[in-house]
């Protein structure tokens, strides 16, 4: 399977569609960290909804991996979406709690390092099989 490649405009319509799972996903995530067992293997008892805590989670990581972007810290609620820019392989950056998708980092950068978006930038359009613009 071809990894997506998105620009600023493609991103941010591919974000409109999955903001809302992105936003569960981290809710989710946080719930189920205070409802784990605290160790692996033991025969404590999981609070009722755990499991279907983790299946609801499932679903929408798949609904956000369907749309080409990568969760990079769930805890944050970080999603990464793929991009060229001059050439090389960057990543475009929104986060949980953000207005809009305003940022991008290089690949090999800490997530932390995220820059402003310059739309007119010199974004590569790459067309992916099987995704509409």
């Amino acid at each position: 399977m071809q990894e997506s490649c998105f620009t600023p405009a493609s991103a941010r319509r591919a974000l409109l569609a999955i903001r809302r799972a992105a936003e569960r996903s981290c809710e989710i995530y946080r719930q189920l960290e205070s409802r784990c067992p605290r160790a692996i293997g033991s025969d404590e008892r999981v609070e009722p909804g755990y499991f279907s805590l983790v299946q609801q989670l499932y679903l929408f990581l798949g609904e956000i991996g369907a749309s080409g972007a990568r969760v990079k810290d769930l805890k944050r609620g970080l999603l990464e979406f793929p991009a060229r820019r001059e050439g090389r392989a960057v990543l475009l950056s929104w986060k949980v709690g953000e207005p809009a998708l305003d940022y991008w980092r290089e690949v090999d950068a800490a997530p932390g390092t995220r820059r402003p978006i310059d739309d007119d930038g010199p974004w590569e359009e790459v067309e992916n099989p099987g995704q509409s613009s």
